[in-house]
């Protein structure tokens, strides 16, 4: 297992950026992401860091490496690219404009409210992931030192 490079920061109310993050923490087999909710300390920190302010993982993801901060379709290309095959293939993706690939995310996005957790404790990792997932919660600390 390598040392993580970046830190992906999501809102840990959203069951769709729960799931994501479930996804990432079973295919991440290198452990190359920290996670942060954007409601606790390490988020905070990781957005104040990438120039943002809190309310923008609210309604997008972000990816935060130290020096260059990626929202929406980006941050999912750059998680993409960091990812083994068959994923990385989605790096492909960047090809494509922008623009129109962020209108994708928008309307993937604009799902959020409607789609259910399917456990009422939306924010919570699923049982079998739960160790591996608690054991890439960013700190503080490592916030500061991707800086």
């Amino acid at each position: 297992m390598r040392m993580a490079s970046a830190i992906v920061i999501f809102d840990g109310e959203c069951a769709l950026c729960n799931g994501f993050v479930a996804w990432l923490v079973r295919h991440d087999s290198d452990a190359t992401f920290l996670l942060a909710g954007s409601a606790g300390a390490a988020g905070k920190a990781a957005l104040a860091a990438a120039g943002f302010r809190h309310e923008v993982a609210e309604s997008t993801i972000v990816v935060w490496d130290g020096v260059t901060p990626r929202v929406r379709s980006r941050a999912v290309f750059f998680i993409a690219s960091r990812l083994p095959w068959p994923w990385r293939a989605a790096t492909a993706m960047r090809l494509i404009p922008a623009r129109l690939a962020d209108a994708v995310y928008d309307k993937v996005a604009a799902r959020r409210g409607r789609v259910s957790s399917g456990d009422a404790a939306c924010g919570v990792p699923p049982k079998d992931l739960e160790t591996a997932w608690k054991s890439r919660l960013a700190t503080p600390t490592q916030v500061r030192s991707l800086a």
